[in-house]
């Protein structure tokens, strides 16, 4: 079974993912990844995901996005596989269907003061409605996401702080327990 992983920036998807991945001995995927080798491909440069997004605009990006799921998806059939997602990649329907395909989607719910102090380590994001103002932005993305991301799990986990090794081991007994339903 292929395992998606989707939640807010910061949430720790890439930092589980791998860990999972290695767990089950599967490789691991991260959406964002995908996306710097189609604008690659596409634009002759290489780029990393947050200057794709402010160099070429959100519809690009979001394109690109679904571009990626697109192939991730084709290939989920024949290979296993761990994927950690853009924290805006669940917004759009076409995505949605696409990741529901894909596996079995995790959503990893941190609250908002951990995930404010993890995204402002690496600079305000380009994707805050207020970059003079972090707060209000995870306030506002946070009440357009939480609904979309709790509808789009098939499992929801909260993990204030706990170590990555006890995320997976949580997510391994859950899917278990879900296989076994």
């Amino acid at each position: 079974m292929n395992i998606v992983l989707i939640g807010m920036k910061g949430c720790g998807k890439t930092t589980v993912g791998k860990l999972l991945a290695h767990n089950l001995a599967v490789p691991f995927l991260d959406c964002d990844a995908e996306i710097e080798k189609i604008c690659q491909q596409e634009q002759g440069e290489t780029l990393p995901f947050r200057q794709i997004f402010a160099r070429y605009g959100a519809a690009y990006f979001h394109e690109l996005e679904a571009q990626a799921l697109r192939k991730i998806a084709q290939n989920s059939e024949n290979a296993r596989f761990v994927l950690s997602c853009g924290g805006g990649t669940p917004l759009r329907q076409e995505n949605q269907e696409i990741l529901r395909k894909a596996g079995k989607i995790i959503f990893l719910d941190v609250e908002k003061e951990i995930l404010l102090q993890r995204i402002l380590a690496h600079g305000i994001p380009a994707f805050f409605p207020y970059q003079d103002n972090p707060q209000k932005s995870l306030d506002v993305l946070l009440a357009a996401r939480l609904p979309v991301y709790q509808q789009c799990a098939g499992i929801t986990l909260h993990v204030a702080g706990d170590a990555p090794e006890a995320i997976v081991a949580t997510i391994l007994k859950q899917v278990r327990e879900n296989d076994a339903d």
